[in-house]
């Protein structure tokens, strides 16, 4: 059927609806897009902006970068809260930043790799990248490079370090749940299934903390920021710093112990 045959067939049946039919079919339109609108706007969890050139500016969809130049003889947690602090102090927010260790048996110490990792919000990676060759005290100049989550040539590079994580605990911020239309103990079963043998805890209003153990197991769940999970858009809007806990104040802890892991185990505030 062609376009004016189209045209003509609404037309008819426009005419055929009665002035009532018409107002409730047009008031049923414009309540479903508000619907939709409303829906969208409260996964995202960023106020609705109005205006036809208004835009939103937080998708949570994140992007992935890897920075050298940082002080390697410090400890690891010290160095990522530098990390944090110094790209705050240039107006960018951090979702996560990981350096890793590597682990020297014959010497029985414990090194940075010279690569780590920083996560920002996709908006933010133009401004994270124009830091390239900035310093950020100390003499520590820094080489941030993007490094998409398809790309993979600098896995071998990573991979000595996956053992000494295997075992870290990182607490990660997950907003988008909406406790209105789903109760918690269903949205902590929803993240279980996605991030399994995770950790959930749900507040009001549907943030939801989710622990996870290894950085392969944080970076899917970066991976899935800004997707849809149970019909929830979310966003990962913050890993928490890590912190050394001593063993038996764990759950885990002497289990790990037990198998010849680390006495200490890395976990998030």
């Amino acid at each position: 059927m062609d376009e004016s045959a189209n045209k003509g067939l609404e037309s008819k049946v426009s005419d055929a609806e009665t002035p009532l039919q018409r107002s409730l079919r047009i008031l049923g339109k414009k309540y479903r897009a508000a619907a939709i609108e409303e829906s969208v706007i409260k996964g995202l969890g960023v106020p609705k902006l109005n205006g036809s050139g208004a835009k939103i500016r937080y998708s949570g969809i994140i992007s992935r970068m890897v920075v050298m130049g940082y002080n390697t003889s410090s400890p690891r947690e010290d160095v990522e809260e530098a990390l944090r602090q110094y790209f705050a102090s240039c107006g960018i927010k951090l979702i996560h930043v990981s350096v890793f260790e590597s682990v020297f048996e014959h010497y029985q110490k414990t090194f940075l790799c010279r690569h780590g990792l920083i996560y920002v919000n996709e908006e933010c990676e133009a401004e994270a990248l124009k830091l390239q060759g900035s310093d950020m005290g100390g003499g520590c100049i820094l080489d941030i490079t993007a490094y998409p989550f398809a790309d993979n040539h600098l896995d071998h590079v990573f991979a000595p370090t996956k053992d000494s994580d295997e075992y870290l605990q990182r607490g990660l911020k997950v907003t988008g749940f909406d406790t209105s239309r789903a109760s918690k103990d269903d949205i902590m079963k929803m993240v279980s299934k996605v991030f399994p043998g995770s950790g959930c805890f749900v507040h009001n209003g549907g943030c939801a903390l989710v622990y996870l153990h290894g950085q392969d197991a944080v970076e899917n769940a970066l991976k899935l920021s800004g997707g849809s999970v149970g019909g929830f858009k979310i966003a990962v809007d913050k890993v928490l710093p890590i912190k050394k806990v001593s063993v038996g104040t764990y759950p885990n802890a002497w289990s790990a112990f037990a198998e010849g892991k680390p006495k200490t185990i890395m976990t998030a505030d």
